[in-house]
Order: C-alpha cells, then structure tokens, then sequence
C-alpha cells in the first residue's frame, strides 16, 4: 500500500478530523497551537497533510507513514482506550509484538509499543508507536505505519520525533464552542425488512441523546432494539446505557469526560446539527 494511500485512510486516525488539509508541506517545527504543541520533523521527511489534530509525515521515498496526533490524555490508559479507534480508522488489526517500555523524554513520561498489523487484502504493517504524556491534561501519540521492508526507515522517525515534542502548556479550551453545544441533540439509526411468509422479517433502531448545558456539562444516554418475526413466531430484545460529566471544545476536539471514561470526537458545530465522528446529530430543542 502506497503511503499517500495510508495518509488518506489515517485522516480519521485518533481523532476522526474535518478540518481543511494542507498537503505537501515542509515545516522545521509543525505545531498544534490549541494544544500548546510542536514538535520537529526528521531529516528527509515533510509534512504531508494537516487534517484536524492529526499531521501525517512521510519521506522522500513513499512506503511508510508517521502520524502525530495530541489528545486529552492525562494517563497511558486515556492512551490505551483511542488505539483501537485507530487502527480501524486504517483498516487494520494488530497484536503487539513485545511488551511497552517506558522512558523519560523532554521530562515527559514516555511509553513504546510495537505490533504486527494487517489489512482486509492481507498486506502486513510494521506499527510502532510512542505516546506522551505532557503533565499539563494533554498527550501526543507518535505513530508509524509501514510494510515490514520499510520499518528500518520508520521507526528512527518516530523516535526523532517523539525526542522534539515540546509542550508550551495547557491546552486551550474555546468557550464559544462550548456554549455553542447547549442545547439536546438526537442521533438515529434504523432499518425494517418486510415480513413475507418464507423469510420473516426484522427491525432493528438505535438512538443516543446528549444534552449539553453550554457551561461544560453534558447528560448522555442511548437506546437499542431489534426484533425478528418468523412465520413461527418473534422475537426481539432491548438495552439501555447513559453516562453524564464534563466536556470541553480544544480546537476543533470535543473531550468528554464522564463516568465511563474519557473520549474525544472531532467535531463540527452547525446552527442545526452536529457532526462527530462522522455522525450527524440533529438539534432536538
């Protein structure tokens, strides 16, 4: 797989970004100014597109990826908890090939793992990654996508730029965007297929509400059912989950923090609906 097909996959990687993108670009010291984060880029590398909090970085000889990306994390578990967003977000499942290993760079604490990856063609990826705890409520995760001939490239990369990651301070929340959540919000999915006296049929729907108060706070809760009809007899069933803490707008990240742990979307902001992650939330009062 070419690296610039890589870049286009990883756009979602971590942060599932809608921001413009930049590409082809060459920076000595690429920055995320909301999260008060720069960092270098190695010798022979660019910055190759910009979308949302996350840069992808290739060489001049495309085969490999470097994505960075910072993040409201304030442990390796907050860590932990977005690595899965992102491997899908390339099409790719890993397992780790070795146990983390921990250091100190720039007085930050560091983490290293490294995994064996592959995609739905069956294609197998060196992934290498180091994250970073700033102390400051933020993180940066440096992570290396590349086919195994291409590690002994990669992998220097990401440590050169994991060593330049500077944290200047706290991120910066942006209290227009909070405020401009206030408001109940709905997102619904569903699908029915017709009964007929063969095959039967089935429904099945999924809805979450998010209320946010506009002052950092937010409520959350969703429903699912499905139900299947057989010319002998039915069945279905349903549940229920919901969650409440506090949420913030870091540049164009929503960070929710609730009593089922931390999570970030990017997000858009529109005068009827919200789209994060991809999916659109309409304004419900």
């Amino acid at each position: 797989m070419r690296a610039n097909r890589l870049i286009r996959s990883g756009s979602l990687l971590l942060a599932f970004a809608y921001a413009g993108t930049a590409t082809g670009q060459a920076a000595a010291a690429p920055s995320f100014d909301a999260w008060n984060i720069s960092y270098g880029v190695p010798p022979g590398w660019q910055l190759a597109q910009q979308q949302g909090r996350v840069h992808g970085l290739s060489p001049a000889s495309p085969g490999s990826v470097v994505y960075v990306a910072p993040g409201p994390y304030q442990s390796f578990t907050d860590v932990a908890a977005e690595l899965p967003k992102a491997f899908t977000a390339l099409g790719l499942t890993g397992m780790p090939t070795s146990q983390p290993s921990s250091a100190t760079l720039n007085g930050m604490q560091a983490m290293t793992a490294s995994y064996a990856a592959q995609n739905a063609q069956g294609l197998v990826f060196d992934v290498y990654i180091t994250a970073l705890l700033t102390g400051q409520g933020s993180g940066v995760v440096v992570m290396g996508v590349a086919p195994q001939q291409g590690a002994a490239q990669m992998r220097p990369a990401v440590d050169q730029v994991a060593q330049s990651v500077v944290a200047r301070g706290a991120p910066t929340s942006d209290p227009r965007a909070v405020a401009a959540l206030r408001g109940r919000w709905i997102f619904y999915s569903g699908r029915a297929s017709p009964v007929t006296s063969p095959s039967g049929g089935s429904s099945r729907s999924y809805e979450e509400t998010v209320e946010f108060d506009g002052s950092g706070r937010f409520a959350w809760q969703s429903s699912a059912s499905v139900s299947v009809t057989a010319p002998g007899g039915s069945a279905g069933g349903a549940n229920a989950n919901s969650d409440q803490g506090s949420y913030t707008v870091i540049g164009s990240t929503l960070v929710v923090r609730g009593q089922q742990g931390m999570a970030s979307y990017e997000v858009q902001i529109l005068a009827d609906r919200i789209i994060a992650d991809g999916r659109t939330f309409f304004r419900a009062n």
